[in-house]
């Protein structure tokens, strides 16, 4: 008889080498849950097929799951290698192990909850989309953007609307450590800014849906004119992933009662706060001295106390 979910958790995840191997599952899990919407018409036959039969699946070929998925199996290797995984093996052992149970982490308010239980709630559901972007990011991605950045000659960041806040912020913070980074939010300035780049140089496209027309815009020109362009998105097979070198994927969870708004800034955030400290820690003796001349001159522009 095989262990519960639960009590397979709790085996698994006393070691540090299973610990991760529950974290790839979650991966897997989220991709297939979050982005079931983008998925093409095999894709989505495939993800249903594993979903509704997820003990049968271990003992199938690609093959046999093509065949039941009525796809390829060179489909099917591409859905694996779509949602994070090597290939269809590598898949198989995940849900073999039995972790591949949707979740049901949501956030709903009642009608005359207290702001107590409210903030209980909102925290909890913050805390879950932060542990799902850890789990979804891809560490040789996030080295290559920062290989990239941190090599850049000139990097350009591009975001609208809540991601532009974003866009400004990762700017503030790239600028701090002295590198040569500009922040555009207006449509024209995206396009024109992007014309003028060439190689070396580095374009940060910011756009959790993956679909805001400027931003594809700025970051296909980006890319026509020999830049490396990195995106942080919160979907795959977007208008926008067809033109990065470098997808930094974040959670899309959404809230019945909450649009994706908080949460896609939260992901973002962190996303830009791990680059950031992932420089330092590369070139902490360069970075850190530029860090203190922009201290310096934060202290000058303060109102002296009397």
């Amino acid at each position: 008889m095989k262990p519960s979910h639960k009590l397979a958790t709790q085996t698994f995840s006393t070691k540090a080498s299973d610990k991760s191997d529950a974290i790839a599952s979650i991966e897997y899990l989220t991709r297939i849950r979050n982005h079931y919407d983008t998925f093409n018409s095999s894709e989505k036959r495939i993800a249903d097929y594993i979903l509704q039969h997820s003990e049968a699946v271990p003992e199938m070929s690609a093959q046999a799951l093509a065949k039941a998925a009525e796809t390829s199996p060179a489909t099917i290797i591409r859905f694996c290698r779509a949602i994070g995984f090597k290939g269809y093996t590598e898949l198989k052992y995940y849900i073999e192990r039995e972790f591949l149970t949707p979740g049901t982490d949501s956030f709903q308010i009642k009608r005359g909850e207290s702001v107590k239980v409210i903030k209980q709630k909102l925290f909890h559901f913050n805390q879950s989309v932060l542990d799902e972007t850890m789990m979804i990011l891809n560490d040789d991605d996030l080295q290559k953007a920062v290989d990239l950045i941190g090599s850049a000659r000139k990097i350009d960041i591009y975001g609208e609307g809540g991601s532009g806040s974003v866009a400004q912020s990762a700017a503030y913070i790239l600028m701090q450590m002295g590198l040569q980074c500009t922040c555009y939010n207006d449509a024209w300035l995206q396009i024109t800014a992007a014309s003028q780049l060439h190689h070396g140089d580095v374009a940060i496209a910011i756009a959790h849906s993956g679909r805001v027309h400027n931003t594809v815009d700025a970051s296909r020109m980006a890319k026509e004119q020999g830049a490396k362009v990195i995106g942080i998105t919160g979907y795959p097979n977007t208008p926008l992933t067809e033109h990065l070198d470098v997808v930094l994927f974040t959670s899309s969870r959404e809230s019945n009662v909450l649009s994706d708004l908080p949460a896609a800034r939260l992901s973002e955030l962190c996303v830009i706060s791990v680059i950031q400290m992932a420089l330092l820690s590369e070139n902490y003796e360069s970075y850190a001295n530029q860090i203190e001349k922009a201290k310096e001159a934060f202290r000058r522009k303060r109102a002296q106390l009397s």
